[in-house]
């Protein structure tokens, strides 16, 4: 087994790091293996640890997990199939972006290592999430992280154990430590790595250092190794991922009681940090540092001339007892509401009970799903996809709700939480349907945060990160995102608001200074199509604001805006504009002449097609099916047409690059397979998918065909895996092929829904038959009012079509 992963877990403490097989280097064994002690899980830790928020209680209870599983293979615990290094490194294209470190789910807190190569080399599309496996240098575990997007971002407040503090260790890159991934070891709410002396010319162990996690607090657990007499703790306030420098900040220690705080400036995003922390024992020692200059004793710096460097350290007398432990936390507001998360999440040191706590939260929720059949690889891949799509959206708001909006004012959220990291142009297709299906409370306090985000910022963000908008990426997904939850029942929250801003953005240019704006907006008013002569993007921007303007049209006919629902309707239609004939979707120029690039070509360059091609971008008509089919004269062609397209991708398959063919590893056309239903051909919707799901996801750290993108890539499988495909804007579900013979799944209100399908999980990959509560599944959907009300999904499966 991968010493990574090398993980059993015990039975009142839920986990238990076994000493023997995850030995650290040296021959000094695992220190991991002194983390949790079953005799020191407390209660208090248990009820605090992971503050799931207003939208749902949290467990007060550990679960009494078994060390082995039962025949069934579906017994808890479900987080021992877990493994948090999957899509954590890679090569081309196939960069999962994800993080191995401790989080709770939806956590604020990401305590993660930020790493770099030995030779200098970091760019950022390799450490969007701060870590790339191949790495062997680390800038030690910095706190807030986002998960599975293309570029660097967050990655504040470095802790990292050192032999003492100098001038020379203030530059980033001057404190990297080597780490090795022997004993390196993650599962749910926990990560160990050990890190090597600097100086020493081959891998010398100067630390193990574990992290668990909390929702909005860190709790770090030091060994020094070295036999040092002295060992020393710093804190980096200043650091950030990629090139973000500090915009300023501020360090107190105060010796006497063992804690620190402060706060930095990210200046890329415009927000400051705050944090609060702690450590176990009284200092050695303790210094501060700023302009470039430390200084032992000194209690308080505020940064001025020399704002990308300043930060603290501790040291301690390690000859006796070599573990340091410390508890640092993280508010958006205020040092008060870090003070405030570290005293209510953390209030007591129990690095065990806290890291058993947040891995009975993630096993609470993980056992949402319970799973019959299948391979160990399968289960694997579904557990770690269920556990990715818990990373984002992200808790931003204090203990209390405090929260800091787009408009960088504090505002109260006494009943719910607010949430931001909303990568809407991926997530709307399947990690926005996926938490409206097994979170519907969250779903709802993340509405509730996208209206807000509008009330408070003037218009409705594209890409919502911290607490502004990115810009990132095309289209107009807050509405394709919030018309999903909201025709599906998620309500309670300023749709009326929230509606405004959508109709404000879709209908015409928005005002100089604002942000969320579809491009080429008024061309596509005036010609029904964004003329590539004038626009990159063309083609994509079309279909996609067609897409937009359907949902919208929906949302406006609920409300009862019957002005709207009709011009939205129509244009929803402008998708085929672009029709030239040829069997695809054509850039198209303000003279209503086409270009035709080559359909096969991925474009690089955006000149026609957003990170696509054209056979990929020619699939984007997910409300429009009918009308799609129709295009190709027949059912028949329009399946033989997208069979070539399938075909294709088989053929061209490549794990670390795209190519022109059906991509999963990224958004455009992840839909594509279930197209086949509607034209009558589910068994080649279920064999394509089937495909997809088994060629693009692997067990290894590079185990996914691209970036997971907030989720997305994790929730498809999700959803394909036990038999359920969503179709945004469209309330209801397609039914395929699942990957498991049976899966339990718990919904709200204490509803069950059993999905069975014997012989799946042995490789059955076609529905013969499918009956839901006994009544036959027509066209192979379930509407999502049915399905929430639970009952059996039986499915009869066979080898062949």
């Amino acid at each position: 087994m991968d010493s990574r992963r090398c993980a059993t877990w015990g039975l009142a403490a839920a986990w238990i790091v076994a000493a023997g097989a995850c030995g650290s280097p040296g021959g000094k064994g695992s220190d991991a293996a002194d983390a949790v002690d079953a005799a020191e899980v407390a209660t208090d830790a248990v009820e605090v640890a992971t503050d799931p928020g207003p939208e749902e209680a949290a467990s007060t209870d550990v679960p009494d997990v078994p060390v082995e599983s039962g025949p069934g293979l579906d017994d808890p615990p479900y987080t021992r199939f877990v493994d948090p290094f999957i899509g954590t490194g890679g090569n081309g294209f196939n960069l999962g972006s994800c993080l191995p470190g401790a989080t709770a789910p939806f956590g604020l807190v990401k305590a993660s290592p930020d790493t770099r190569g030995p030779y200098g080399i970091a760019p950022g599309f390799q450490h969007a999430a701060g870590y790339f496996h191949d790495d062997e240098l680390s800038y030690g575990i910095t706190h807030d992280h986002m998960h599975g997007s293309g570029g660097p971002e967050y990655g504040h407040v470095a802790v990292f154990p050192a032999t003492g503090m100098t001038d020379g260790m203030i530059p980033k890159d001057s404190h990297l430590l080597p780490f090795t991934h022997d004993g390196e070891t993650a599962v749910p709410g926990y990560y160990a790595m050990t890190v090597g002396r600097p100086d020493a010319a081959t891998f010398t162990p100067l630390a193990r250092h574990e992290v668990t996690a909390t929702t909005r607090c860190a709790h770090h657990r030091i060994r020094f190794l070295g036999g040092d007499a002295t060992g020393t703790v710093v804190l980096d306030a200043a650091i950030a991922l990629g090139d973000v420098r500090s915009g300023g900040g501020e360090v107190t220690i105060d010796a006497a009681a063992r804690a620190f705080e402060g706060w930095d400036h990210n200046t890329k995003q415009n927000f400051d940090v705050f944090f609060a922390g702690r450590f176990s024992r009284p200092f050695a020692s303790f210094g501060t540092w700023v302009d470039g200059t430390t200084q032992d004793g000194r209690a308080h710096v505020a940064s001025a001339t020399d704002p990308s460097t300043f930060g603290g350290y501790a040291a301690f007398d390690t000859s006796s007892d070599p573990v340091v432990e410390l508890q640092l936390c993280l508010s958006y507001v205020s040092v008060d509401g870090a003070r405030k998360a570290l005293a209510a999440e953390m209030p007591a040191f129990d690095f065990d009970g806290t890291a058993a706590a947040t891995l009975a939260a993630w096993e609470r929720e993980l056992s949402g799903v319970a799973l019959v059949g299948g391979t160990d690889e399968s289960r694997r891949n579904f557990y770690t996809a269920l556990y990715h799509a818990m990373q984002v959206p992200t808790t931003w708001g204090d203990i209390d709700g405090t929260y800091r909006g787009f408009d960088h004012q504090a505002h109260p959220a006494t009943d719910w939480t607010y949430y931001t990291d909303m990568s809407l142009w991926d997530t709307f297709r399947t990690e926005v349907p996926l938490i409206t299906l097994l979170w519907p409370d969250r779903q709802r306090g993340m509405m509730r945060s996208l209206a807000a985000m509008k009330a408070q910022g003037e218009y409705v963000p594209k890409w919502a990160l911290g607490l502004g908008d990115t810009g990132s990426m095309i289209g107009e997904h807050a509405a394709s995102a919030a018309v999903d939850a909201w025709l599906k029942g998620v309500r309670d929250f300023d749709m009326a608001g929230l509606y405004e801003g959508l109709k404000q953005t879709a209908d015409g240019p928005l005002p100089a200074g604002s942000y969320g704006g579809r491009g080429c907006i008024q061309q596509y008013l005036d010609l029904g199509y964004c003329p590539a002569d004038e626009s990159n993007d063309s083609v994509s921007l079309t279909v996609e604001y067609a897409f937009n303007d359907y949902c919208l049209a929906q949302l406006a006919t609920s409300l009862g805006h019957d002005d709207d629902a009709a011009r939205w309707t129509a244009r929803a239609g402008n998708w085929a504009n672009h029709w030239d004939g040829s069997g695809f979707l054509m850039p198209r120029n303000g003279d209503r002449s086409f270009d035709h690039p080559d359909t096969e070509q991925w474009d690089l360059s955006n000149r026609y097609y957003v990170e696509g091609s054209a056979w990929q971008w020619s699939t984007f008509v997910p409300h429009d099916q009918d009308a799609l089919r129709a295009k190709y004269g027949s059912d028949e062609a329009f399946v033989s047409h997208l069979d070539a397209f399938f075909e294709g991708a088989e053929a061209n398959f490549s794990f670390e690059l795209p190519n022109g063919w059906y991509c999963q590893g990224n958004e455009p056309d992840i839909h594509a397979p279930f197209l086949f239903i509607g034209a009558g051909r589910p068994d080649l919707a279920q064999k394509w998918a089937r495909w997809a799901l088994q060629m693009n996801y692997r067990n290894g750290y590079d185990g996914l065909s691209g970036n997971d993108d907030g989720g997305t890539m994790a929730a498809w499988f999700v959803f394909t895996a036990i038999g359920l495909y969503p179709w945004p804007c469209f309330p209801g579900y397609y039914v395929t092929a699942p990957s498991f013979d049976r899966a339990t799944v718990r919904l709200a209100g204490g509803v069950t829904l059993s999905i069975v399908a014997d012989g799946a999980g042995a490789g059955k990959g076609y529905v013969k038959q499918a009956t839901f509560n006994g009544k036959a599944v027509a066209g192979s959907w379930i509407p999502h009012a049915d399905l929430i009300q639970g009952g059996t999904l039986e499915l009869t499966m066979s080898e062949t079509p």
